[in-house]
């Protein structure tokens, strides 16, 4: 054994050794065979906050306290990872045998300081749960308020759009969901996001015609610090960081800029963006509903809306129909929004039965948002809580020009578009299925065309069965 404890008297007496070793920013201490330190880089004097000379020449154990090292004489296995601290400074330290010659002559301690790392981990800890914190804000900020409950009527034709709107959600594919304003659009994008795998994460809401081009773009797809004059300090998330994981949905997305579409359309396919004056891609995985009441097909032919984009947006279409198209919802849906009036305004309202037959004669061309606009003007506005056909302004020339002659003419006019609507759903919209359409109804495919034209319907290609 004195060979080998001279082999390790020798090293640490050698400059050179002194020398190289005084370089490390890691600390290093040396023992003989018998736990006697022999050698104590600078480094290792700074991170256990010692003068090196009160310890060189006394046993480990004497001089640190507590430490590991003659376990590692003795047995001869490192320890690894061994975690210590000394005034309130943090360090890590591995111990290992130095063996020659088969035999143990030593041992070297090799220790780190991990204060800043702990600090560091400290801090990250922090803004980890800071960030779920304001994740969670988000998630509240952002979600969908309705589920396909709220979408009232139970008419077959709403029914049966409920039920593909529903089987739809259960996957990522984008929805383009057509219809007049004010006919439910938004509430369809809601509950289908709330029936979506996708419910836990934001559903973001965005309406195209509401923003100038320039602000659009910066909307949904943010921007850096600095980008342009006026850009906020730190830059700005977009619409689609917001919405990763979850719902965005673009609303009148026929009013949407060109050049703006081709970077909409980038996005959709490779699932990655830049933000403005970014040059780093952003990935994210958000569904895209959007919603229009314009004509695409129209726009496309007029060089106005992409078709590859039209294409992409377009793999599951939802139809909604306008009101006059499914009148025997209003009743019902008069009864779910006059309990909401009531709640808000905290008064029972009712509606006098001559009241709601006046109303289930109007063809509201404002679709359900007028039906409403119509029940908040009565209930605020009538005397008591009946709302009686005198508070319904609006609808009064209905009662006062409709003699029973023409109440009975629209009513067969609306019956007959509706059984035209409902046969080209059935049969479908090409030259050889408008012929069976026209044989169903019992009319020549001339007068089916001419139907179609003075009733103003639009055609549409049924959506396949899911």
């Amino acid at each position: 054994m004195p060979n080998v404890n001279l082999n390790i008297l020798n090293l640490v007496s050698d400059p050179l050794f002194h020398l190289v070793i005084d370089q490390l920013s890691d600390g290093v201490l040396i023992t003989d065979h018998n736990g006697v330190i022999k050698y104590v880089n600078s480094a290792y004097a700074r991170i256990v906050d010692i003068v090196a000379e009160d310890i060189l020449n006394r046993k480990v154990q004497e001089a640190r306290k507590g430490s590991r090292l003659p376990e590692v004489l003795q047995t001869g296995k490192p320890l690894l990872g061994i975690r210590r601290s000394v005034n309130q400074i943090d360090y890590v330290a591995d111990i290992n045998p130095i063996i020659i010659n088969g035999n143990i002559a030593g041992a070297i301690s090799i220790v780190r300081d991990i204060t800043q790392l702990e600090q560091l981990s400290k801090k990250l800890r922090i803004y980890s749960h800071r960030v779920t914190e304001l994740k969670n804000i988000v998630n509240e900020m952002h979600q969908a308020i309705y589920s396909f409950e709220d979408i009232i009527g139970s008419s077959k034709r709403i029914e049966k759009l409920k039920g593909m709107a529903r089987r739809v959600a259960e996957s990522s594919v984008p929805i383009l969901i057509l219809g007049e304003s004010g006919s439910g659009k938004e509430r369809f994008a809601h509950a289908i996001h709330r029936s979506s795998p996708r419910l836990a994460n934001p559903f973001v809401a965005i309406n195209c015609a509401a923003f100038p081009p320039s602000l659009l773009v910066s909307e949904i797809f943010g921007y850096e610090e600095g980008s342009f004059t006026g850009a906020s300090k730190g830059g700005k998330l977009g619409l689609f960081e917001i919405a990763n994981g979850g719902t965005l949905f673009l609303d009148e997305i026929g009013d949407m800029d060109f050049e703006l579409q081709s970077k909409l359309l980038r996005v959709i396919e490779t699932g990655e963006f830049l933000r403005i004056g970014g040059t780093k891609p952003i990935k994210v995985d958000v569904r895209i509903v959007s919603a229009t009441n314009k004509n695409l097909e129209t726009l496309m032919h007029g060089a106005k809306f992409r078709e590859d984009l039209y294409y992409r947006l377009n793999v599951a279409t939802l139809r909604i129909p306008p009101l006059r198209e499914r009148m025997e919802d209003i009743p019902e849906l008069i009864s779910y929004h006059l309990d909401s009036i009531s709640r808000k305004q905290k008064k029972l309202f009712n509606i006098a039965d001559e009241a709601l037959a006046l109303l289930c004669r109007y063809d509201f061309p404002g679709n359900i948002r007028e039906l409403v606009n119509i029940l908040e003007f009565a209930a605020s506005t009538c005397e008591g809580n009946l709302i009686q056909p005198s508070d319904l302004p609006i609808l009064a020339k209905l009662k006062n020009s409709a003699s029973p002659e023409s109440t009975l003419s629209n009513a067969a006019k609306m019956s007959e578009r509706n059984a035209i609507i409902h046969a080209l759903e059935c049969y479908g919209t090409t030259v050889k299925e408008k012929r069976l359409v026209a044989k169903h109804l019992g009319i020549s495919l001339a007068t089916l065309y001419n139907k179609i034209k003075q009733y103003n319907i639009e055609q549409r290609p049924n959506l396949p069965e899911k």
